[in-house]
């Protein structure tokens, strides 16, 4: 069986947060839609996530596991965007400098050291 990446995400998102609604805000969603993606990541399953009736949301064992992997998606993600952050403002990538030694001695070591 195949699950979803944004559905364990979502997952953890609204276990972290206790609720639907302030797990849905945490992601930028609506709280219809991530009720449907409950609602279908519960079908897939087979399993409930939460214990019903309980406020704030209680994950069950399968829903706590769950959404300990969605958390690690949401890290990797948060890290990729932090990535690509760091990539366009220039301050992480690989420059290579070539050069005869004098040049490298009296001009380029200077420059990397103001760098």
């Amino acid at each position: 069986m195949k699950l979803e990446e944004k559905h364990l995400a979502q997952l953890a998102a609204v276990v972290d947060a206790g609720g639907v609604t302030a797990g849905a805000a945490r992601l930028g969603l609506s709280q219809p839609a991530v009720s449907r993606t409950l609602s279908a990541l519960e079908i897939r399953v087979g399993e409930p996530l939460f214990r019903p009736g309980r406020r704030p949301l209680e994950p069950t064992l399968i829903g706590a596991q769950l959404a300990h992997h969605g958390r690690v998606i949401l890290e990797a993600s948060r890290q990729a965007s932090e990535t690509v952050a760091k990539f366009r403002a220039g301050s992480v990538g690989t420059i290579r400098i070539a050069g005869v030694p004098f040049f490298m001695d009296a001009f380029i070591s200077v420059m990397i050291g103001e760098f």
